[in-house]
């Protein structure tokens, strides 16, 4: 029962994402997309089950099995193992980079700002989300208020009882010391040529939405 309440939850979720992405960012399928950490997600459909012209996206990730699974899924998609903190293509190569809850996990506050700077170095647009960590749940560990609490102390925390989502079941010893959530003012500084958006499916904002580069007045440019 849980578990359908919080698969429901995500996928609308991402549902608003998506909206949000054809708002700002509107597809035309002439674009050459770069979508960090991409995954085959049939459930949601983002960027890779969406788009037209698959021989224009790029999809990059650290995990040569989800690489192989796009392959299967979305022929004609263009994959390349890489690490989001520097990544093998050109000063604005790509039309848009997409990337949806990855930032989180590549490391401290200095790495994160390392991924911020690679997108806006190889992307002449940018979408990218991450989950607020001022929600009063965490969606990993799946416990409430706990990542309100500094990084180590919730790391700690979180190997005492966390959600294992292999096995779907809390169990202690989990290790999440790969989560490092953000806030809006720590985004805002690490995107400082950006609109930092708040999106919301229930009480609270549980997602942060990065657009840029805009101007002084808020207005999405292209470079």
């Amino acid at each position: 029962m849980i578990t359908r309440i919080f698969n429901r939850l995500s996928q609308r979720s991402r549902r608003i994402k998506m909206d949000l992405l054809q708002q700002w960012l509107p597809l035309r399928g002439d674009e050459r997309i770069l979508d960090i950490g991409s995954q085959v997600d049939p459930h949601s459909r983002q960027v890779l089950e969406r788009y037209p012209d698959p021989r224009r996206i790029t999809a990059a990730n650290i995990v040569p099995e989800h690489l192989a699974a796009i392959r299967a899924a979305c022929p004609g998609v263009h994959t390349v193992l890489c690490d989001a903190r520097q990544m093998p293509f050109r000063d604005r190569e790509f039309d848009i980079v997409y990337s949806n809850a990855v930032i989180e996990h590549v490391g401290d506050l200095a790495a994160q700002q390392r991924m911020a700077d690679e997108v806006r170095r190889v992307g002449k647009r940018w979408f990218l989300t991450t989950p607020n960590r001022w929600y009063p749940f965490e969606f990993h560990v799946r416990m409430p208020f706990i990542s309100w609490l500094p990084p180590r102390w919730m790391h700690r925390a979180a190997r005492l009882c966390g959600y294992d989502h292999i096995q779907r079941r809390y169990r202690c010893g989990n290790d999440y010391s790969d989560v490092q959530l953000l806030t809006a003012r720590q985004l805002r500084r690490m995107f400082p040529d950006s609109l930092v958006l708040k999106s919301r499916v229930t009480f609270w904002p549980e997602t942060l939405i990065v657009v840029g580069p805009v101007d002084a007045n808020g207005r999405l440019v292209v470079l």
